[in-house]
């Protein structure tokens, strides 16, 4: 993997991660008073970090060239 890729995918799991992590917080310390928007937040959060750890791997696949050894 090419160190750009490798970043790209780290921080698109680190965004899923987080994303999941909002949304557990949210429905263990907030259930009742926090509104809907917390949900929209994790969700958005997970779905860029899908996006991004995606564009990562079609980007290190397409960057893959032969060696010479």
């Amino acid at each position: 993997m090419q160190p750009l890729s490798l970043q790209t995918v780290i921080s698109g799991m680190v965004w899923v991660i987080c994303g999941l992590v909002v949304v557990a917080a949210k429905e263990r310390l907030f259930a009742k008073s926090a509104s809907i928007y917390w949900e929209y937040v994790g969700g958005l959060m997970i779905l860029v970090g899908i996006v991004r750890l995606l564009w990562g791997l079609v980007k290190d696949s397409k960057n893959t060239k032969p060696g010479f050894w």
